[in-house]
């Protein structure tokens, strides 16, 4: 049985986020399922690792060949359960060692980002 490749995608949400981290998962794994089908669905793979409501970040994990998918599909995204929401990918990595070592600078630079839009 071979292996198959992945990719770990980390994530910021905006406007009302979820409290939990099923909540998340669903609406990715539904806007992918809206999209593509449940057979493309099926072969994303996507697994949610990690999820901090109290920050916004999360940390999802998928399939290689579905990574273009999965990142249409969370683009798309644009409420949950009538709240507005936004998610925005932060960065992509094929491990989730780099992709955490990589985070705290991405997510800063993002985090100002929108701060200063939102000024003005």
């Amino acid at each position: 049985m071979r292996r198959y490749r992945r990719r770990y995608l980390a994530l910021m949400l905006e406007g009302s986020v979820p409290r939990g981290a099923r909540e998340l998962e669903q609406a990715i794994l539904n806007a992918i399922i809206e999209l593509f089908g449940e057979d493309k669905a099926a072969d994303a793979r996507l697994k949610l690792i990690e999820y901090d409501a109290s920050t916004g970040l999360a940390i999802i994990r998928c399939a290689h060949k579905c990574l273009t998918p999965v990142r249409a599909a969370i683009a798309s995204i644009t409420e949950l359960d009538g709240r507005p929401l936004a998610i925005h990918v932060l960065d992509v990595s094929g491990t989730l060692r780099a992709l955490r070592k990589r985070l705290p600078s991405r997510a800063k630079g993002l985090s100002k980002a929108i701060a200063s839009a939102e000024r003005g």
